[in-house]
């Protein structure tokens, strides 16, 4: 199965992985620092959040018929342990928890995610990095399946997860190349068909200035289901069939942060084709662009996001008589989330979210808004463990 589904997320969780990536700037093999100024000080930081707010959503349950909404409850926890590159060694283990209490929605109460994520580097040479990465997930909420399922619908699931694999990169001054592999596997409740997944990726970047980034990625996946079939091109199981999918992707990444460091920008865009081992019934081009842009003041940090993406089915048709269509689904997200610090432990934060989907076949298209303010307590022992 594969599945559009939706992850809250703080500015919090972003400005831990902006300021990994800023201290990797750090000679990691045979670092600057007098050994005097590290003795007594442990190289692991603990940091951590907890939220609570309160919202609205439109429609729970992205029906296309009859919108549900609901007044929401938002807790969310988060920690980290960050282990600072000194040495050859850097790494981090990371822990998030987010709940969604729905009020007075008619099929569901809740919505669920728990996310487990780990990552170790080696740098034994100055042009070479080794990671191995890890992230487990559970997701209990309403997901969009109108992608590869034969039944064009959103359904409550509920669903277990794991990625896990080893990059390396080398690095020339200022450019640098990597190759990645991943193994992931998703389960899921109540009968649904579960599948493991490979991953190859290869990716050219060029690094310049503060946290400024541009680079040219190619991915390819293969996953296997569980015990699914093969489909005709009339959208019938095959019986006795077993259904694998191939993916390529093609991939461009920018990020850029100016002079001045008050604004920094993101930009991704890719172009994904979806083959079937069967007739191509679920095979589907997709090309997505992404745009972000964050601003942060001495108090106030306000960050932006929009996606845009297109698919196109090219063996499904919609419509009757002698000149059906192909199937086509498009959809738009945005974001915008607000952080005003009171002080060094308390913040006050606003979150809005929008997803909109439309398609020629109306089972496969919804809208979305969630809104919410809340208020959140930060710890965070980092600057106890950096030296001056």
């Amino acid at each position: 199965m594969s599945t559009t589904f939706r992850v809250t997320r703080s500015l919090w969780p972003g400005f831990l992985w902006g300021l990994l990536g800023l201290l990797s700037a750090v000679p990691v093999a045979g670092n600057d620092l007098p050994d005097d100024a590290l003795s007594g000080i442990s190289p692991w930081s603990l940091t951590g959040s907890v939220s609570v707010a309160a919202g609205y959503r439109d429609n729970v349950l992205l029906s296309y018929t009859g919108e549900d909404g609901s007044p929401l409850l938002r807790g969310e926890l988060e920690v980290m342990a960050l282990r600072l590159p000194v040495g050859e060694w850097d790494g981090y283990v990371f822990f998030s928890a987010v709940e969604h209490r729905f009020l007075s929605a008619s099929e569901t109460d809740h919505e669920r995610t728990v996310l487990v994520a780990t990552q170790a580097r080696w740098q034994p040479a100055a042009p070479w990095q080794v990671t191995f990465a890890t992230r487990g997930y559970h997701h209990d909420q309403v997901f969009d399946v109108s992608v590869t399922e034969a039944e064009l619908r959103t359904a409550p699931l509920k669903m277990e997860g794991f990625v896990a694999g080893p990059t390396v990169r080398w690095l020339a001054g200022p450019f640098w190349v990597e190759a990645a592999g991943n193994y992931r596997r998703d389960s899921y409740h109540d009968g649904v068909d579960g599948y493991n997944e490979g991953e190859a990726a290869a990716r050219l970047g060029c690094t310049w200035a503060k946290q400024s980034e541009f680079s040219l990625g190619g991915v390819r996946r293969w996953r296997d289901h569980d015990d699914r079939p093969q489909f005709t091109l009339g959208g019938r199981p095959i019986s006795g069939s077993h259904l694998r999918f191939v993916q390529t992707e093609g991939n461009a990444k920018a990020s850029w942060t100016p002079a001045g460091g008050r604004w920094s920008f993101g930009v991704v865009a890719l172009w994904e084709e979806n083959r079937d081992n069967g007739t191509g019934y679920f095979d589907f081009d997709r090309g997505e662009a992404n745009a972000t842009a964050t601003w942060r003041g001495e108090r106030l940090e306000v960050r932006l996001s929009a996606t845009a993406a297109r698919y196109r089915f090219p063996r499904q048709l919609e419509g009757a008589g002698l000149d059906p269509e192909v199937r086509r689904k498009d959809e738009l997200r945005g974001t915008l989330e607000a952080t005003w610090k009171l002080n060094e432990r308390w913040a006050l934060f606003g979150v809005w979210e929008g997803e909109r989907t439309r398609s020629n076949d109306p089972r496969s298209q919804f809208s979305v808004q969630t809104a919410y303010l809340g208020l959140r307590w930060e710890w965070d022992n980092l600057a106890q463990t950096i030296p001056e």
